[in-house]
C-alpha cells in the first residue's frame, strides 16, 4: 500500500478529508481521535505509536499509525524465529557523528530499546540533530548495524551512573534492540546476535565472566529510563552466561 492510500485510510478512519495529504487538518483530526494535546502535533503522534519521534511524517509514521487505529492487516508484533543461532549474523558499519572526540576503554555494556523501528532508528542515529547513538543496534532478525568502534564514546547513557561512577558513555559500551520491549518479546535472532556480538568482547576488554559489567539504561538512569525491560535483561544474560560457561 503507497503512503498516500494509507494517509487516506488513516483520514477516513478519523474523519479528515481523505485526500492523501497529510497536512493540519489531518493531524488534529487524529489528535483528537487518539487524545493528544496539540503540541509538536506528528512528534506526539509518532511517540504515542512508536515511531521514531523525529516529526518527520514518512511511510514508517503513517504505518504505525494505521496500526494503532485497527487499520492494519499485519499484526503489530511480529515473532521471528531463529535463523542462524550458531551462524554469523550480516553486520553492516554507518558511522555516527554523534560521538566524542575522546577515546575510551569499554568495561562492559548498556542495554538499550531504541522505541522506533530498526530502519528509523538507524536513521536517526546517523543525524547529527538526533545527537543520539549506540555502538550498535540490533533488528528483529539478527542484522546488526555498527555505528562506532569500541573505543569510541558514543551518546547512549546520558546522565547516568554505574557502581558510583557517574557519566557511563565514558566507560561502558551502548547496544540497542529496535522498538519497545515492553509491548513485544525479544526474537531467539535478536538475543543470538546480542551474544554473537557481545562475546569476543568479554576476551578482548577483559570483561568479568559474572556478567556485572552487562547492565541497562533502566538501571543506570533509574526514574528516566524504563529500557529495556526486565524480561529482555534475563533473556540475554541468560544466553550470555551460557554461552560464556562453554
Amino acid at each position: 500500500m503507497s503512503l498516500t492510500d494509507t494517509t487516506k485510510k488513516i483520514q477516513e478512519a478519523v474523519g479528515a478529508t481523505a485526500d492523501g495529504v497529510y497536512g493540519k487538518n489531518t493531524a488534529l483530526k487524529i489528535i483528537g481521535k487518539l487524545g493528544f494535546t496539540k503540541e509538536d502535533l506528528t512528534k506526539i503522534i509518532q511517540k504515542k505509536t512508536d515511531s521514531l519521534p523525529d516529526g518527520a511524517y514518512g511511510p514508517n509514521t503513517a504505518k504505525t499509525i494505521s496500526e494503532a487505529l485497527g487499520l492494519s492487516k499485519e499484526p503489530a508484533v511480529v515473532e521471528v524465529t531463529s535463523s542462524a543461532v550458531d551462524g554469523t549474523y550480516p553486520e553492516v558499519s554507518k558511522p555516527s557523528p554523534n560521538i566524542s572526540s575522546s577515546r575510551i576503554r569499554p568495561e562492559g555494556v548498556v542495554l538499550h530499546h531504541s522505541s522506533g523501528s530498526y530502519a528509523g532508528s538507524v536513521s536517526w542515529i546517523c543525524q547529527s540533530k538526533s545527537q543520539v547513538s549506540y555502538h550498535c543496534i540490533i533488528d528483529t532478525n539478527g542484522e546488526r548495524t555498527v555505528f562506532a568502534d569500541d573505543d569510541r564514546r558514543c551518546w547512549h547513557a546520558g546522565k547516568s551512573s554505574f557502581n558510583g561512577r557517574t557519566n557511563c558513555n565514558g566507560f561502558l559500551l551502548g547496544l540497542s534492540f529496535s522498538g519497545n520491549t515492553h509491548t513485544r518479546e525479544l526474537t531467539d535472532d535478536e538475543v543470538s546476535s546480542a551474544v554473537e556480538w557481545l562475546l569476543p568482547r568479554f576476551e578482548k576488554w577483559g570483561w568479568p565472566t559474572d556478567l556485572s559489567t552487562v547492565t541497562t539504561h533502566r538501571e543506570i538512569s533509574p526514574g528516566r529510563k524504563d529500557d529495556p525491560d526486565a524480561r529482555s535483561e534475563n533473556k540475554i544474560k541468560s544466553a550470555l552466561q551460557a554461552a560464556l560457561n562453554k
